[in-house]
């Protein structure tokens, strides 16, 4: 039984279509050093982390794949920190995702197309054109969109 669904007033986890933590730290990592100005604007992880209430060793993770990815690079040293490398205007939402989590699916079938019951479910083609559309949606959207 659902618990949440006979006492409304209990505090709800988050839906199931939602952003992992790590997609939610990499869009905020991004949107920090996209706002920054100048190339003398880095801003450091630990920096980033305290203003964001984020964790640190977390968000230096996340920070590491997209750095592995050429979105972001580090200076180390005093001045050092992290700057965007690419341009906010070109960096889709469905490639931040996919870079930190992987192919996008609403349902695990769809990530690798090797769902058993695909013959006989009456669902698969619906779930896959909503998948699609989210995918178009995500390719549509920009890094700075979501800023603007």
């Amino acid at each position: 039984m659902n618990k949440t669904a006979t006492h409304p007033t209990k505090k709800q986890s988050s839906g199931a279509l939602h952003l992992t933590k790590k997609v939610d730290y990499g869009i905020t990592l991004l949107a920090v050093l996209a706002q920054a100005k100048k190339e003398e604007d880095k801003k450091s992880i630990k920096t980033i982390a305290e203003e964001k209430k984020m964790s640190f060793s977390f968000l230096q993770k996340v920070a590491r794949g997209l750095q592995q990815a050429n979105y972001i690079e580090a200076e180390r040293g005093k001045y050092g920190g992290y700057v965007l490398k690419k341009n906010p205007e070109k960096l889709t939402l469905k490639q931040i995702i996919e870079t930190l989590e992987g192919p996008i699916a609403i349902v695990p079938c769809l990530k690798n197309n090797t769902c058993a019951r695909k013959e006989k479910c009456n669902i698969h083609t619906g779930l896959k054109l909503l998948n699609d559309d989210i995918l178009k949606y995500l390719e549509k959207r920009t890094l700075k969109q979501l800023i603007s």
